[in-house]
């Protein structure tokens, strides 16, 4: 299992030109969500993003509220959670949103503060019960998405920020080797990473401002090729 993918995330928009990619990864991930934290090095990258995130956006504890979308077995979450006021996860996986919701129940976290919900989230009216968050976090799962949806899917992440709010958006740079690695070629929307300008078109077309894109960790996969993971951040302009 490659570690950039195996932490969670999945297709979570059906797009034209992929229709399957949510089906494969739903199936794919359901399959393996038991499977996720056994394993060291996907600890050791969802750490250092976690930590990049909180290094990256002002987190408080007593207001700041996230949106983990696409968020697996919740390993990102788990870095977030001690930072935050609440965190809500959303995964189109029932079984990564089961180890989700264990996860927090083991550590003691009240479900006041930590939510997990399997839903697909598609910008309709009362989504979320109409909620609002500081930071919105997608990490590791854009490469799972049909390409011609990402635009959408980013203008939706954005509309669930407050003014002011923080998207975050935590994926592969171009590799030589591809993003496949050891996953399903039918799990993969996007094998070739994001570069700095894909994702300040993205983030600019979902109405963001205040763009950076920086390096945050690599890794050495098991066809030898290395990783490197970026973190993209933009904000919503404030009222």
């Amino acid at each position: 299992m490659d570690p950039h993918h195996h932490h969670h995330h999945h297709q979570h928009e059906h797009g034209s030109g992929l229709p399957n990619l949510a089906e494969a990864n739903k199936a794919h991930f359901n399959e393996n969500a038991h499977n996720y934290d056994a394993i060291p090095y996907i600890l050791e990258a969802t750490k250092k993003i976690g930590e990049g995130i909180l290094a990256a956006i002002p987190f408080d504890k007593e207001s700041t509220t996230v949106l983990d979308y696409a968020c697996g077995t919740g390993l990102v979450a788990n870095a977030l959670v001690p930072h935050s006021k609440s965190v809500t996860g959303v995964d189109i996986s029932e079984g990564m949103i089961k180890q989700y919701i264990q996860r927090f129940e083991k550590q003691g976290v009240s479900s006041d503060k930590v939510k997990g919900i399997c839903q697909e989230l598609k910008g309709e009216p009362g989504e979320l019960d109409g909620a609002k968050f500081d930071v919105v976090v997608c990490s590791m799962a854009y490469h799972h998405f049909d390409p011609s949806t990402l635009q959408n899917t980013s203008t939706i992440l954005a509309s669930f920020l407050r003014p002011g709010g923080h998207l975050a958006i935590v994926d592969n740079e171009p590799t030589a080797g591809g993003a496949q690695g050891d996953l399903p070629a039918q799990t993969i929307g996007k094998p070739d990473g994001f570069t700095s300008a894909d994702m300040e078109r993205i983030f600019s077309g979902a109405g963001l401002r205040s763009f950076s894109y920086s390096h945050l960790t690599q890794f050495e996969r098991r066809d030898g090729v290395q990783q490197r993971i970026f973190l993209a951040k933009a904000q919503k302009p404030s009222l």
